[in-house]
């Protein structure tokens, strides 16, 4: 009798542990799938890094994107352009939640107070307002909201 007893526990003791092993997979597989859509999400902004700074460097490349950067003057395209890159980064960087929304309030604040910066936002927040949108991301249309309440506490609500 004790011998049945003994197998028993043995079977729950094995039965805990196959448990155990299956939440170690799943909890494995899902920090995987995380790490390669993050890795794929890197591979984009890097890809867009590229492209952008192409175009800074060639006013002929400019016209590519479809944007009226080809009818500024080269050295404000160039700083239309770079301002895209640095908005850009702040937004993958608010994505994976390596900032907050309070860090990305201040970077805006200080990035509104150059004339190019509000001149870029100026232009550029609509199309971000539409990424957002047709994204669906709320967290992207929490990063171009947090844009906005800077832009709008710099420049009066006419302009």
């Amino acid at each position: 009798m004790r011998l049945g007893h003994g197998g028993g526990s043995m079977a729950l003791l094995s039965l805990i542990i196959s448990a155990a092993a299956l939440v170690g997979v799943a909890v494995s597989l899902i920090y995987q799938s995380r790490q390669t859509r993050l890795s794929r999400e890197e591979n984009m902004r890097a890809s867009h890094r590229e492209l952008l700074v192409m175009s800074i460097n060639d006013e002929i490349l400019r016209p590519g994107w479809g944007s009226p950067l080809a009818e500024l003057p080269d050295a404000t395209a160039r700083q239309m352009l770079f301002s895209n890159l640095i908005v850009s980064w702040w937004h993958s960087a608010y994505m994976i939640k390596e900032t907050t929304d309070q860090q990305v309030s201040l970077l805006f604040r200080d990035f509104f107070q150059g004339e190019i910066s509000r001149a870029y936002w100026g232009r550029a927040r609509a199309g971000w307002h539409e990424l957002a949108r047709a994204g669906n991301s709320a967290k992207t249309r929490r990063f171009v909201a947090l844009a906005n309440e800077e832009y709008r506490a710099v420049v009066p609500a006419g302009d």
